[in-house]
């Protein structure tokens, strides 16, 4: 029995429930089961310990509408393809994980083919099955925090323990597991690069978000990673999910020093700017997820233009090409 459901706002938008005008309107429709989650993640606004306004995740509100309500937008949306994807956020909270497999099957009723993706602490490889066999596409365990220094500082539970999730499951359903780090949470840029790579060996889709700071958590204080420094993850990130190797990648004292790209197709995607678009599962944009309207998106939700491809590989204060 479904009776809320967390939608971020510019799902609403799209669904035409509010009157908003964004300048790019979200691809993937996001949804959020459960509030006031049982974990404390120091940088999340639903974790134990947060005072964040209850309907936030990052800097999104997700206002609560009924199944009811969202119905028949949402089969609308998909019939029209302005719906492309169905991503389901859920919280570690009393409740949640029977009202997501609920939801599950309620989409999988007005549609059989629209890819569902569903993000859930990565505690248990069996849990993960529930999803998939309930109809998901693919579940995402993420892991957040790219470094073992500080992995059980912030999350407050094992680095090995999540990763031993995560390569079971990627090894029981191939090609339908997924992950995603946040940069900016303490770690260097050799740490994280590592763990891409390593979930890239694994066949794990990975995203990439920046940290923001959202106020009432322990770390809205922390500020936002460097953008030079989000930049040259972005390039690495992007070169190991086209078939790269960590041998192209040079570090220095835990930065990236250099990229070589031997791949002339790979260098020409790269500054086209493709390298600095939102990333993980396909046709989810997550607009200004990490950021305002106005600001110099971290992950851009749409092709970039030749200067903004420019400015980008400018601040990474690398020479590529």
């Amino acid at each position: 029995m479904i009776e809320k459901i967390g939608v971020s706002y510019g799902t609403l938008t799209v669904l035409g429930l509010n009157n908003a005008k964004p300048l790019v309107r979200p691809a993937t429709a996001h949804f959020m089961l459960g509030e006031n989650c049982i974990y404390s993640c120091k940088f999340c606004a639903q974790g134990r310990g947060s005072h964040s306004a209850p309907h936030m995740l990052s800097r999104v509100t997700w206002p609560q509408v009924s199944w009811d309500r969202l119905a028949m937008p949402l089969a609308q949306g998909i019939a029209s393809g302005e719906v492309r994807r169905v991503c389901l956020q859920v919280v570690e909270a009393p409740g949640a994980v029977p009202a997501a497999l609920a939801l599950i099957r309620q989409i999988r009723k007005i549609s059989g083919r629209i890819p569902i993706s569903v993000c859930i602490t990565p505690t248990s490889v069996s849990r993960a099955g529930l999803f998939l066999e309930a109809g998901a596409s693919r579940v995402g365990l993420p892991v957040d925090v790219a470094s073992v220094r500080l992995h059980e500082q912030i999350k407050g539970r094992s680095f090995q323990d999540a990763w031993a999730v995560l390569r079971k499951a990627s090894q029981l359903w191939p090609r339908r597991v997924s992950t995603h780090f946040i940069a900016g949470l303490g770690e260097t840029e050799e740490e994280m690069v590592r763990c891409i790579a390593k979930a890239r060996d694994l066949g794990v889709t990975v995203a990439l978000f920046a940290f923001t700071p959202v106020k009432g958590t322990p770390m809205e204080d922390v500020l936002a990673p460097d953008i030079g420094v989000y930049r040259r993850i972005q390039l690495a990130a992007y070169c190991l999910s086209r078939g790269g190797s960590l041998d192209w990648i040079e570090f220095e004292a835990g930065r990236i020093a250099r990229i070589s790209i031997p791949n002339p197709e790979l260098l020409r995607e790269i500054l086209e700017g493709r390298a600095f678009e939102t990333s993980g599962c396909s046709d989810c944009n997550r607009p200004y997820y990490n950021e305002r309207p106005g600001q110099v998106p971290m992950n851009y939700p749409r092709p970039l233009t030749a200067e903004e491809a420019r400015n980008c590989l400018l601040e990474s204060q690398l020479s590529i090409g």
